[in-house]
């Protein structure tokens, strides 16, 4: 599996930025200002290359899971889906990928003053 199918999508990463999720990993979402392009890239090359791009941080599933805590679990549900679950059953939230899912849960947490 690729690692960028182990990490938050960009559209999510830059969403958790929006937000104000902590902006600090070793894997990054960057994008080239002038042409909107965006690559996946380790922390080291975001340090020596600030300019011209914007940068997200593109968590891990590990990362987002100790976000998460102890209160949820995620797995797959299907051929191409995930969940992301409360151990409650109050709340589940479904993903193309488990990072996905993990941090659709954690938007939705802070979006509803939950986290």
């Amino acid at each position: 599996m690729k690692l960028e199918n182990q990490v938050v999508s960009l559209e999510l990463a830059k969403k958790m930025f929006e937000l104000g999720f902590k902006q600090g990993g070793h894997y990054w979402w960057r994008i080239y200002i002038k042409s909107n392009e965006a690559t996946f890239t380790t922390d080291d090359y975001c340090k020596s290359n600030p300019k011209d791009y914007t940068h997200y941080v593109a968590y891990t599933v590990a990362e987002l899971g100790e976000m998460l805590g102890w209160a949820y679990r995620s797995g797959k549900t299907g051929v191409n889906t995930y969940m992301c679950n409360d151990n409650f059953g109050d709340k589940g939230i479904e993903a193309d990928t488990e990072a996905n899912a993990r941090a659709k849960m954690l938007i939705w947490l802070k979006e509803n003053k939950s986290l």
